[in-house]
């Protein structure tokens, strides 16, 4: 016997004893969730899941129950479903507006938990989770996490996923934060901000403007958009910018016996849409651009981190900052006595890389 089919027969030999060890699941026989959805229903948990039905033609279905506990609602599921309910292909989980004020603990926990649960898109709605899921349903099969994705790579969404929310969750110095899902007047799904948590609970919930501001305070990833209003003459225009890259520090220091936020941006970017009475050709008109622009993220964010301030709740993470540098650090007492009485300051370093004039 040569060596090279002594090889092939080994290879034989040991597909034959893997296939015997594992679990075969054919496809055409298992409900492959990509999608669902967990809500409040009467003081019950309810899931809606889509899968895709290969039988019929590559559409996806739709099935929802209401249970008392994740566990139960699995099962409830199971039996709805003509296959075997699988959680590996799980991509995308909705947490309703109900089920996000009252709190998601006991979801979490179960999730976060799960070995079969990968690369999961984590978000909440201000529509029913039916609602958003009845509207893939004409669509592919990861539409939805493909809409989240692009949201978060171009139009400055911040990032989330299963291992920032398990990091945040888990974690201490740091409040959670989710992309916010709406269906528009046009029955179109959009990312329409981002719902920030306390603990498991819902607390605030920030705008698409506002969700730019807290990535670039935040996430490598600088890229996004912001609007900026100009006035020259007498004479208004708005012009969008978008961020390319850039990055950020923040530090926090003593200043008169207050602790004081020190965050410092540096960012790249292009303009679009200049009204034909501009031009950053002109010397006078290029350094109006940088200096309003410069003024208005430094002051819109300064304004964002004392709404967090006020609404008591930290996505930038300062406590974890704030407790690097101090040995004996509480996070009961970083929220109570630290939190409330810090100030901010931002200070924004614009780079124009490139130019457009708008019709």
């Amino acid at each position: 016997m040569t060596n090279k089919t002594i090889v092939k027969f080994g290879f034989v030999v040991l597909s034959l004893l893997l296939s015997g060890c594992v679990p075969q699941n054919i496809i055409d026989e298992v409900s492959l969730m990509h999608n669902i959805g967990f809500d409040r229903e009467k003081k019950l948990l309810k899931g809606i899941v889509v899968y895709p039905d290969y039988q019929q033609g590559n559409t996806s279905s739709l099935i929802s129950a209401v249970a008392t506990n994740p566990s139960n609602l699995r099962e409830e599921l199971g039996y709805k479903s003509q296959y075997k309910v699988e959680m590996g292909q799980l991509r995308v989980i909705i947490f309703g507006n109900k089920l996000s004020s009252f709190g998601l603990a006991q979801i979490l926990d179960t999730i976060c938990k799960d070995p079969q649960v990968g690369f999961v898109r984590i978000v909440i709605s201000n529509d029913s989770p039916s609602k958003i899921l009845k509207n893939t349903l004409n669509e592919r099969p990861l539409y939805l996490m493909n809409l989240i994705d692009q949201s978060m790579k171009n139009e400055g969404i911040p990032e989330s996923n299963i291992h920032t929310t398990y990091d945040q969750y888990f974690g201490s110095g740091i409040d959670m934060s989710f992309p916010l899902l709406k269906v528009d007047a046009s029955e179109k799904i959009k990312v329409d901000g981002v719902g920030i948590f306390k603990e498991d609970k819902l607390k605030y919930k920030i705008s698409t403007k506002e969700a730019f501001l807290l990535k670039v305070m935040t996430d490598r990833n600088k890229v996004g958009v912001y609007n900026l209003k100009l006035t020259k003459n007498g004479r208004s225009s708005y012009i969008g910018v978008r961020s390319l890259y850039g990055k950020h520090k923040v530090n926090i220091i003593n200043e008169n016996n207050r602790e004081k936020v020190k965050i410092n941006l540096v960012l790249n970017v292009e303009l679009g849409g200049l009204p034909e009475w501009m031009s950053v050709e002109n010397e006078d008109d290029f350094r109006l651009i940088k200096n309003e622009l410069q003024k208005s993220i430094s002051s819109d964010a300064a304004t964002l981190l004392k709404n967090f301030q006020a609404n008591t709740v930290d996505p930038i993470g300062l406590g974890r900052i704030h407790s690097i540098s101090h040995t004996k650090w509480s996070e009961d007492d970083f929220y109570k006595n630290i939190y409330p009485k810090m100030t901010f300051d931002v200070s924004t370093n614009i780079i124009i890389r490139h130019a457009g004039v708008g019709k």
